[in-house]
């Protein structure tokens, strides 16, 4: 009797720990992430590096559940980052005046979790959108100037995420972004270069049920 008593409130705890789930399936996401840059190549002053920055998020988003421990999650972002040139290439781009990088990005993202139990799950998503501001302030000052402030964008993420109880979550994961080409003219030869660039950030997001 007293094993079977056992085994019943065992059970009991385990679905009322997944029951947590079964809330609104809405959440809002705020993220804060560092990101390191690629190095421009072939692009006025040759190889450019970049010091590292920092990115920020806020999604809205729906999960859908597609079994008791997997989720796909369907969401709308509005990513933004910043970082600078590296001080010591900047003077390699003979008309720099300033050296900040930005971009402001919008993004459709679709994703998958995996909850290894009621606390503890695993993310991985994609995503694509427009970056309406893409602005390399190195290349678009004296003779040069970027022809292309805005294009499409993709995204790729992954990590691992804790659930504090109820519908207060965090995770800490992976961003690889990267936005179509930016073309910069040099007015006085006529001459175009590419910068193509991706971003890695390492990033921490908060999410709560609405």
């Amino acid at each position: 009797m007293r094993m079977s008593s056992l085994l019943i409130a065992t059970a009991l705890l385990g679905s009322s720990a997944w029951a947590q789930d079964e809330g609104s399936p809405y959440y809002l996401q705020l993220g804060l992430g560092a990101v390191f840059s690629e190095e421009a190549d072939e692009v006025p002053g040759g190889t450019i590096g970049f010091d590292p920055g920092f990115s920020t998020g806020i999604a809205i988003g729906r999960t859908f559940g597609i079994s008791e421990r997997l989720d796909f999650e369907a969401e709308v972002e509005t990513f933004y980052q910043s970082f600078t040139v590296d001080e010591e290439d900047i003077g390699a781009i003979a008309s720099a005046v300033d050296d900040d990088a930005k971009t402001l990005a919008f993004m459709l993202n679709g994703g998958l979790d995996y909850r290894f139990t009621s606390q503890y799950s695993i993310y991985g998503a994609l995503g694509v959108g427009w970056a309406k501001e893409i602005d390399y302030s190195s290349w678009d000052s004296g003779n040069l100037s970027t022809t292309d402030d805005d294009g499409v964008a993709f995204q790729a993420r992954l990590g691992f995420g804790y659930n504090f109880g109820g519908s207060y979550d965090m995770r800490l994961g992976y961003r690889y972004f990267k936005t179509d080409t930016i073309d910069v003219e040099d007015e006085i030869t006529g001459s175009v270069d590419e910068i193509d660039v991706a971003q890695h950030s390492v990033e921490a997001t908060f999410r709560w049920g609405l």
